[in-house]
């Protein structure tokens, strides 16, 4: 169904941002072949002109190196079979991600998986990750396996060292009772040793622009609290300020403070807490509060979205507001694919711009609900009287 539907938008649309993303990915690893700096944007842009590649490099490669160095073999053929090895290897993730959440449901049958495949599959930000070559994919599934509690602590390690969101995780083994030292220790070492390599890069920074990471942002893409706020108070390509000269940052940090010590207390305080539920509403909070997350790294909300399919137990009202917050990360797919028409005839138009932050926002509410009001457990039937 993913690949369906970023057959039918190059279809319908052109093929304009096709493979993006990776196209970022695959020139820093031809500068690590070539013994470069994969953080130089001039060099990283020089290596796509020469390889006839269109994309928009923006503010080039900026993840942690370990990534760039995973894709060096791809780096060694033209990038767009590479592209296309990529898409595969994301496909095959994908199967596997939505294979081990499906099985999480307590006696799935196969209607149940069949919807929720299909489901999982034109999810707004599964498709754009396929789509732009994002490596969210590849991020799921292994989150997909730490909600299933195999090895949740060298998962978590090793996602936080693709897209460093995902250490928010580290918070439900934190805040369980008691809490699970063991599997933060072991994860976070993980971390530090893949990040290690970071020392290889210049300066040791990421992108060599560490320092302007909690900065105002307002690309079209950034579905993260900053870009909400950057574009309510700063002008952009797109979208006109309702409110200008909104102090972004401070507000960030206020807001994402906020949230931080909401969702801590929703772990601390939730009875009996699953570990899935926890995970889900951990990598929530990262996937809204990191300053520079697109739409497409909303991808891990597939964790609050199965979690709360199987705490239902009768409480529609929660599935009818999850598919509102589902509607409104497609809806936001829509409005930015019609971005140079939607935005701009008015300031209060930019409140659009971020629905898919909304649509998020609702998930983790409901994720937090789930967890501190969980479905009771029925009461075993009474043994019938034997007969006299």
């Amino acid at each position: 169904m993913t690949l369906a539907r970023v057959v039918h938008s190059v279809a319908t649309r052109g093929s304009s941002g096709l493979f993006n993303d990776f196209y970022d990915y695959w020139a820093a690893a031809v500068l690590l072949n070539r013994g470069q700096d994969p953080y130089d944007t001039a060099a990283l842009h020089a290596v796509q002109r020469a390889a006839g590649l269109q994309s928009e490099t923006g503010g080039g490669y900026s993840y942690p190196l370990v990534f760039a160095q995973v894709l060096r073999p791809l780096a060694l053929i033209a990038a767009p079979k590479a592209a296309f090895v990529f898409m595969g290897l994301s496909l095959i993730a994908l199967v596997g991600a939505v294979a081990l959440l499906l099985g999480s449901i307590p006696q799935l049958s196969w209607p149940v998986a069949v919807v929720g495949g299909v489901a999982a599959g034109l999810f707004p930000p599964v498709i754009g990750s396929l789509y732009f070559g994002q490596a969210n994919l590849l991020v799921l599934l292994l989150l997909a396996v730490a909600y299933d509690c195999v090895a949740p602590g060298p998962m978590l390690g090793l996602a936080s060292a693709i897209k460093l969101y995902p250490v928010t995780g580290f918070l439900a083994a934190i805040t369980e009772h008691p809490p699970r030292w063991r599997r933060v220790a072991i994860g976070l070492t993980v971390l530090a040793i893949l990040l290690l390599l970071q020392l290889g890069a210049a300066g040791g920074a990421i992108g060599g622009g560490a320092g302007t990471l909690l900065g105002p942002d307002t690309y079209w893409t950034n579905e993260s609290i900053n870009g909400w706020l950057s574009r309510l108070g700063i002008a952009s390509t797109w979208t006109k300020p309702p409110f200008a000269g909104l102090p972004v940052e401070p507000l960030m940090l206020v807001g994402v403070g906020l949230l931080a010590v909401v969702t801590i207390l929703v772990l601390l305080r939730a009875p009996a807490r699953p570990w899935n539920g926890a995970l889900a509403l951990s990598i929530w909070l990262g996937v809204v509060a990191a300053p520079k997350n697109s739409l497409w790294n909303f991808t891990p909300l597939l964790l609050c979205i199965v979690f709360l399919w199987t705490s239902l137990r009768g409480r529609w009202w929660i599935g009818a507001v999850g598919l509102a917050g589902w509607l409104l990360l497609e809806l936001q797919a829509q409005l930015d694919s019609a971005r140079q028409t939607v935005y701009q005839a008015s300031p209060a138009l930019t409140w659009l711009s971020s629905v898919g932050l909304y649509g998020a926002l609702l998930l983790g509410a409901l994720t937090a609900y789930v967890l501190l009001r969980p479905v009771r457990p029925s009461p075993p039937p009474s043994l019938r009287r034997p007969s006299r």
